[in-house]
């Protein structure tokens, strides 16, 4: 997730958040990489043109939403689970 946060930060910086604004990977200092995949398979990435890709931000709030969520539910089952293993003591 850093990687790709580093990624999404390399777009904005670079302004590429729309298809007439978007750029190549060289071009933004960084590499096509696993954490660019998962970006692009999610469709946070977007590619307009050949090579050429951009920032969809409002799937990158959706994402980061997502797991903020997932995060939540995941402490609040942890607590649940402990909250019943001490109930048997």
């Amino acid at each position: 997730m850093r990687r790709q946060r580093t990624i999404v930060r390399a777009f904005e910086q670079a302004g590429a958040l729309a298809a007439d604004s978007a750029r190549r990977a060289e071009e933004l200092g960084t590499r096509v990489d696993f954490a660019w995949q998962q970006l692009a398979s999610l469709a946070v990435l977007r590619s307009p043109a050949s090579g050429r890709w951009f920032l969809d931000r409002p799937n990158w709030q959706r994402l980061c939403r997502r797991r903020c969520a997932l995060a939540v539910v995941a402490g609040l089952l942890l607590v649940l689970l402990f909250a019943y293993s001490m109930s048997w003591r």
